[in-house]
């Protein structure tokens, strides 16, 4: 098992830096080899760091930083063929906000009783938080039980809630429902198709529960409609696309064990194996293309919901 504190501290180090690393980069904060380092994570697990390993272009180049850019397309980006490879590593967490917590339901459980609006920096409350009914406060006895039981007690609020919004989807838009219903392969049965306030992706894949390989709904959550959602939504685009890496991977994952259900061994090299794929559908999602948006009349941001 992993050194917990060393986790600890290394999940600390991602969050502080935007929640992804290169893991040469990483190393510069800690007093192991680049060998022990990658065993530690390793041995954590993907539950608690994602580690793949991505090509390299120019020099430390991530295809994500790019696409954050909005500079992706044909003959744009890094420029020049393939380069060499480097580990990457994304903070993953199974931390949550309680659904139930934010209607006033729930008094005590094993997720985090924490105001979901104050964390996405939109409480109208934030400045006197004390009129506020949620938590504004991750160091209630509730709230530091949580954060130690998922070994993150370390981290301050501005590092939780990196980790938060790329692991939590009660921080993403409300997912349009409509859309997820089928029909029409673009807009499903949502009527108002582009106008749509609500996210148009695929509502299991942003919960890791997605079944099907060849999914009619999206599964990539940057693109030109979606991107000005997430802007009027205040959300951070790099924290999406980190959210977008590790719920490509546990797609991946998901796919692999329905594939050997009735094998009940592990192989290291199937687990090599799907981190690779992994990483090759986050990439090729993240190197789409932005499409520029088409000037709308501006709209209230619709409120947003858990239906976790």
């Amino acid at each position: 098992m992993a050194d917990l504190t060393v986790c600890s501290f290394l999940t600390k180090v991602l969050c502080a830096n935007g929640g992804r690393m290169f893991l040469q980069d990483l190393r510069g904060h800690v007093e192991l080899s680049e060998a022990k380092l990658r065993d530690v994570l390793q041995r954590a697990g993907p539950e608690r760091f994602l580690l793949q390993e991505v090509e390299m272009k120019e020099g430390l180049w991530d295809a994500e930083a790019e696409a954050a850019a909005g500079a992706g397309g044909a003959g744009s980006g890094g420029g020049g063929g393939a380069g060499a490879w480097a580990w990457r590593v994304v903070a993953v967490s199974s931390a949550r906000l309680c659904a139930r917590y934010q209607r006033g339901e729930c008094q005590a459980c094993d997720q985090l009783h924490f105001c979901r609006r104050h964390m996405l920096g939109k409480c109208p409350h934030r400045d006197c938080w004390s009129t506020c009914t949620l938590s504004h406060d991750i160091h209630t006895p509730i709230n530091i039980q949580v954060l130690k039981n998922h070994g993150i007690f370390g981290l301050n609020e501005a590092q939780l809630r990196i980790l938060l919004l790329q692991n939590d989807p009660c921080l993403l838009p409300e997912v349009c429902l409509l859309y997820n219903k089928g029909g029409d392969p673009f807009y499903g049965y949502c009527n108002l198709k582009d106008k749509c306030t609500k996210f148009h992706v695929c509502k299991a894949f942003v919960r890791g529960e997605c079944k099907l390989q060849t999914c009619k709904r999206s599964h990539q959550l940057i693109h030109a409609t979606t991107l000005k959602l997430l802007q009027e939504q205040g959300l951070s685009i790099p924290s999406v696309v980190n959210f977008q890496i590790i719920a490509a991977y546990k797609h991946m994952k998901l796919h692999k064990t329905l594939e050997n259900k009735d094998n009940s061994a592990t192989f290291p090299e199937g687990s090599r194996g799907l981190e690779k794929q992994g990483t090759q559908e986050a990439r090729a999602a993240e190197n789409r293309p932005l499409v520029p948006i088409p000037a709308q009349p501006a709209r209230k941001p619709c409120p947003v919901y858990c239906e976790c």
